[in-house]
């Protein structure tokens, strides 16, 4: 959590930390992204009279001395900005080159990873889905497709995303190994109701299997969600005495499906490495 904090921290100041060093920074794309769809290359430059783009040596004239309010301290002067509309379609898939040249001088290079959508420009297609957390935890992007933009873009946000806590019926299933009990390796699965709740930042899973042998097992440990990123580690502890720890491998949630994949080690009475799928299901 704290890396990924430090990380976008870093990523903020990037055309700060520059400034010292060059006359212009190319802005977008930043860094080694991937790139699709028809998004404007662009950046600022102190003193250029013309900016020109070069894609894996194909050039591109750019618009320049734009007004940039922001940059105006730095350069003494606002009509600092550049841009181009680029349809990154015509590229095939993979790694590209990208060049920024001011008055015939290089004073940037990037190198993106193109995704073709399979040809330059997508026709009669339409499509929309939803990512949950984002862009913060308890809200919800609808992203719709554009076809002008050969892009999805934000169509709606809404405060409706689901929460992993409540009551879930469905399927436990394991692949056991390394077992002291060799019969116990292999491939199980039992039906389960299990109730997730959160206790300040740790994640309580209670879940009852409904075989005959009505075995019930507790997840307990610190939870952090980061977005759409979720992740949890702690102790397993069950009725008929097996103990252990376990870990996610990810977590998949919709308002009425979630899939927990674990990572668990047990270490008592058994000690089977276990790859498990806990998922279930519910109504409101």
């Amino acid at each position: 959590m704290k890396n990924i904090r430090l990380a976008i921290g870093i990523l903020a100041l990037a055309p700060v930390a520059v400034q010292a060093q060059q006359q212009g920074f190319l802005e977008n794309p930043y860094g080694d992204i991937p790139v699709s769809g028809i998004v404007a290359i662009s950046g600022w430059h102190c003193t250029a009279r013309r900016i020109e783009i070069q894609i894996d040596g194909h050039p591109l004239v750019a618009g320049a001395n734009t007004e940039r309010l922001d940059i105006a301290s730095l350069c003494g002067k606002p009509d600092t900005g550049f841009s181009v509309l680029f349809n990154w379609g015509i590229f095939p898939s993979g790694v590209h080159t990208v060049r920024a040249l001011a008055d015939g001088v290089e004073f940037a290079t990037r190198r993106v990873t193109v995704v073709n959508l399979g040809g330059e420009f997508i026709t009669g297609r339409a499509g929309s889905t939803t990512i949950h957390d984002f862009p913060s935890v308890g809200q919800s992007a609808v992203l719709e497709w554009q076809q002008g933009l050969q892009s999805f873009v934000v169509r709606e946000v809404k405060s409706d995303a689901p929460s992993l806590a409540g009551r879930w019926n469905g399927a436990n299933l394991e692949v056991r190994s390394g077992c002291r009990n060799p019969d116990a390796n292999g491939n199980h699965g039992t039906y389960h109701q299990s109730m997730i709740r959160f206790d300040l930042d740790r994640l309580v899973i209670e879940e009852a299997t409904t075989s005959a042998s009505a075995l019930t097992c507790t997840y307990v440990g610190p939870y952090i969600q980061q977005g759409t990123m979720r992740a949890a580690s702690g102790t397993l502890t069950c009725s008929d005495g097996k103990q252990g720890r376990f870990t996610t491998k990810d977590i998949l949630l919709t308002p009425n499906e979630m899939s927990l994949r674990l990572a668990i080690q047990l270490d008592t009475t058994e000690t089977c490495t276990i790859d498990a799928v806990l998922g279930g299901s519910r109504l409101f």
